[in-house]
């Protein structure tokens, strides 16, 4: 069997195996690039203003909302926005620090943001069933902006700051399978970098990437016409010895 028809074996069971575990449910999805075992602040799978008190305060339960309240009272200096909820979706946007968990409702999106990182590491995609209790956490966007919308974004919103283990399931990303999966999910279902990411805020986020491909042209362009100008040159020349 060659290596090609091995990987893409691989992948397909990955996700034959996500489409098994949540065929018969309703399931949201979290992909993360790493399984972070070693780490007790993002083992759990939590929300980012969980971890950074979590880290301050010292311990695991807290009242994360009281937190998040004062954190929301003094950000309405900055905005003319008087909906809590719209400006906590948008400092998630932003990459701000808030109680609210990324999830979408694709599992092909899940994979992506499971892949496309750590890539030295193996990743995972969490999978959520929204049960009754879980559907009381679920933040549906209100006025969502092009990347929650091709990212088919959900929030969960813990009361704890993170989900209890045995609230979800988990399926294992391989690190040596990312790299094709990020090729399979481009080419099979049109989601890649440029689409998930498709905003400025995504161009800055590669910005280096496209820095170096910009500089590589340019010395490819400014070499090509050094060689054209000793071609020139050395035709000159031997016109000149005749």
């Amino acid at each position: 069997m060659s290596t090609q028809i091995t990987e893409l074996n691989r992948i397909l069971d990955i996700i034959g195996r996500i489409a098994e575990a949540t065929a018969d449910g309703d399931f949201i999805y979290r992909g993360e690039p790493e399984h972070y075992k070693e780490d007790p602040y993002y083992e759990k799978v939590s929300s980012s203003l969980w971890r950074d008190c979590r880290k301050e305060i010292g311990i695991e339960e807290f009242d994360i909302e009281v937190i998040q309240k004062r954190m929301l009272e003094m950000a309405k200096d900055y905005t003319h926005e008087k909906d809590d909820f719209e400006i906590l979706t948008e400092l998630q946007h932003y990459g701000g620090h808030t109680n609210l968990i990324d999830f979408t409702t694709d599992n092909h999106i899940a994979l992506f943001f499971a892949c496309d990182g750590s890539h030295n590491k193996d990743g995972r995609v969490i999978l959520l069933e929204k049960t009754e209790e879980i559907k009381n956490q679920v933040e549906p966007p209100q006025n969502p902006q092009n990347r929650i919308i091709a990212q088919k974004s959900i929030f969960v919103r813990p009361p704890k700051g993170f989900l209890e283990p045995g609230k979800y399931n988990v399926i294992d990303i391989p690190k040596s399978v990312k790299g094709q999966m990020l090729i399979h999910l481009q080419k099979q279902h049109g989601i890649s970098t440029q689409t998930v990411y498709n905003d400025l805020h995504g161009f800055i986020r590669n910005q280096h990437i496209h820095q170096e491909t910009y500089m590589e042209a340019y010395k490819g362009r400014t070499q090509q016409r050094e060689d054209v100008l000793q071609i020139d040159s050395s035709q000159s020349s031997k016109k000149k010895e005749t």
